[in-house]
């Protein structure tokens, strides 16, 4: 019924039942640019009743005294009005008093900050638990932000900022260090400086384009293991959380760290892809170039594929890293150097039940 359902975020649940067949609810959920949140559902077999919503700020503590918002489950959707867009909320979603899910929105709107979206809610298929809401997030980059902006960051509770960008992309940071942890680890491949400066000059073309950013990841994978390495240990350190990571248009990079972290959480290759198309959503790709407007439509469309996140740019990581190692989670250890029972310790701490 709804088109590309995992482009907002897939939540396929199949709840036990004393009394018979539970229905599998796909819930999908978004912030719109007010702050308030849209839900949609649907379910399989239908059952008759309402959906009571229950927020709070702690996705670990969501009471059930007063709902929040409530419609009937032939609604197929509901607006839950927000009182304030500054917090972040999260939500237990209660089906015909009966079935319960946990939901938050994928994405956030920070001012200032794009592509700014939770990890969160993604079932793990190895483990079948779920990744924790509110714990690790992606973004494009964080630099130079108003006082609002640094607060909401705070709100949501953000402790460490893992920033990706080479020094040459990295502007001044000082109000950020001072209110947050932010350790850089840079990574040089990904910095599109250069390859942007020769589409301007028209030099590049969209199909060289198109090869480049495949071959930077490749690269991504061969060339920066003991970089991920400590973006591992960060994450393996419980007093770090929560944890945002971060480059320049956290497409690339960020999007090559993302599905590592969630494929050593067990979360399956397809939703991992789906994950990493969210970037051609959430990124305004015309606010970031418009100076392509005075260049021809062939640089135009040059800078389009440099911004874009295609599938075959996260599979040429995927291909590199099976080539050399035979598969993900042999990478993940032997590449990487994450044992089993760091491993374990990782899905520990950013896993829950559904």
């Amino acid at each position: 019924m709804y088109k590309n359902l995992l482009n907002l975020l897939a939540l396929v649940v199949l709840l036990p039942s004393c009394s018979g067949t539970a229905p599998r609810i796909s819930v999908v959920c978004e912030e719109n640019n007010v702050g308030n949140c849209i839900v949609k559902w649907e379910m399989t077999p239908p059952i008759k009743g309402s959906v009571k919503v229950y927020a709070s700020t702690d996705p670990d503590r969501i009471p059930e005294d007063v709902p929040v918002a409530m419609a009937d489950i032939s609604d197929l959707k509901m607006t839950v009005i927000t009182t304030d867009p500054t917090q972040r909320y999260y939500y237990s979603l209660v089906f015909g008093d009966k079935y319960r899910i946990k939901i938050a929105t994928r994405n956030i709107n920070i001012p200032g900050i794009q592509n700014f979206r939770d990890l969160g809610g993604y079932p793990s298929y190895t483990t079948r638990k779920e990744v924790r809401w509110g714990m690790l997030y992606r973004s494009a980059e964080i630099d130079s932000l108003a006082y609002c902006s640094r607060r909401e960051l705070k709100n949501i509770g953000i402790k460490t900022i893992i920033d990706l960008r080479a020094g040459s992309e990295s502007q001044r940071q000082d109000p950020l260090q001072k209110e947050f942890k932010v350790i850089h680890i840079p990574i040089a491949t990904g910095d599109m400086e250069d390859i942007l400066k020769g589409i301007q000059e028209q030099k590049i073309k969209s199909d060289t384009v198109y090869r480049m950013v495949e071959q930077m990841n490749r690269d991504l994978i061969g060339n920066y293991t003991k970089e991920y390495r400590r973006i591992f240990d960060i994450l393996l350190d419980k007093n770090n959380y929560p944890v945002v990571v971060h480059c320049s248009s956290g497409k690339g990079r960020t999007g090559v760290v993302s599905a590592l972290v969630l494929a050593a959480l067990g979360v399956n290759e397809d939703i991992i892809m789906e994950d990493y198309r969210l970037s051609n959503d959430y990124f305004n790709i015309p606010a970031a170039s418009k100076y392509a407007y005075q260049l021809p439509a062939r640089s135009q469309e040059a800078i389009t594929t440099l911004f874009s996140a295609r599938e075959d740019f996260l599979n040429a990581a995927k291909e590199e890293a099976e080539r050399e190692y035979g598969d993900i989670a042999t990478y993940l250890q032997k590449g990487i150097g994450l044992d089993k029972e760091e491993i374990k310790k990782l899905q520990s701490i950013l896993l829950t039940n559904n």
